[in-house]
């Protein structure tokens, strides 16, 4: 689809520029996998179809796409589906972020273990044979220290890293450049979204998943020479309350993924749990016209946005989830924002239809 420089995306592999698509999609998210990701078509009748010849683009290319000429990702083609007859030509270019490769494969070191370490360095490690770069935004990562770590044959690279990023509360996402990111808050604010000025389309879902009371977190550990029996056997960590509707005794117990005795582990992993669970959960779609907000820049996944619409009963700050930006002959040049509060991050949510 052929636009003003502002609504041109470009797609380049191998240094070849392909533009024109029929369709556009470009999706950054908080807390996916892949979390950024794109889809671009083309069929008979768009100009990039004018040559076949030069859409030899092939699952495993690495790839960027420009949107308004700016750089909006970085990753590889994961699959192309083509479709031709006598009358018609269709391509279709699917694409993730690099941790893609993290979801398939497993870490393979000459111990199978760490000790005595960080959350980053945990994902330092395991990131560095993929070459992909680990970064840490909106905040800093609680430097809590793990005895051991214990890599399993057959878990994923990724599962390791979600495992241990639940001590922690880290989400992941990605960026531009295709790094891994640890997201520990709002990295910045941007435009308001005003009901009646910018939001061509709005809709929301506010929803309270738990009654629970309090958030229990307990844990087990093998014993040694220090500690043995009642110390390792059962360790509850009993302090995390929340605020509910329930007005009876409701607690609702978290069994630590990871054996530990260490209280600080235990209160981080309640914690996290009680964010995610706690009050209503907010979730607010807007979609406004173009990719760019109106100090030129693309919007931005994790950045927080002021949302003001009578309709929905919102006057609110509200975080970047996920940002979509897509392109057709329909519709045009859009950019949907999925806008949460804190306790709307999880993804427990039910999704708008």
């Amino acid at each position: 689809m052929v636009g003003t420089p502002t609504e041109q995306a470009t797609l380049i592999i191998n240094g070849t520029e392909f533009r024109d698509w029929e369709t556009v999609l470009v999706r950054h998210a908080l807390m996916e996998q892949p979390p950024y990701r794109f889809r671009f078509t083309c069929s008979e009748g768009q100009p990039i179809a004018a040559n076949w010849g030069v859409l030899q683009i092939k699952p495993g290319d690495t790839c960027t796409i420009m949107l308004a000429g700016q750089l909006a990702f970085t990753g590889k083609v994961s699959t192309r589906q083509v479709y031709y007859d006598k009358a018609r030509h269709y391509v279709e270019i699917q694409g993730g972020s690099f941790s893609l490769d993290l979801s398939g494969a497993s870490p393979v070191t000459k111990t199978m273990e760490m000790k005595n370490v960080s959350f980053n360095q945990i994902a330092q490690q395991l990131l560095a044979p993929f070459g992909i770069q680990f970064k840490v935004e909106g905040g800093s990562i609680p430097q809590i220290k793990f005895p051991r770590v214990s890599l399993s044959h057959g878990l994923s690279v990724f599962d390791h890293l979600d495992l241990y990023s639940r001590a922690v509360g880290a989400q992941f996402t990605s960026d531009e450049q295709g790094s891994f990111v640890a997201h520990m808050g709002a990295a910045g604010g941007g435009d308001a979204l005003i009901e009646g000025q910018n939001i061509l389309i709005g809709r929301e879902i506010i929803y309270d998943p738990s009654m629970a009371t309090s958030v229990p977190t307990a844990s087990q550990q093998t014993g040694g020479d220090q500690k043995w029996g009642a110390q390792v056997g059962h360790v509850p960590f009993m302090t995390q309350e929340m605020q509910s509707l329930a007005k009876s005794y409701m607690p609702f117990t978290i069994p630590s993924e990871l054996p530990t005795s260490d209280n600080q582990h235990l209160q981080q992993r309640g914690k996290t749990e009680r964010d995610w669970m706690a009050n209503d959960q907010i979730t607010v779609f807007c979609t406004v016209y173009g990719w760019l907000q109106s100090g030129g820049q693309l919007w931005h996944r994790g950045d927080t946005y002021h949302v003001t619409s009578p309709m929905l009963i919102m006057d609110m700050d509200l975080k970047a989830k996920s940002v979509t930006f897509t392109q057709d002959s329909n519709e045009g040049t859009r950019t949907t924002l999925e806008l949460c509060n804190e306790n709307a991050l999880t993804g427990m949510t039910p999704q708008a239809q």
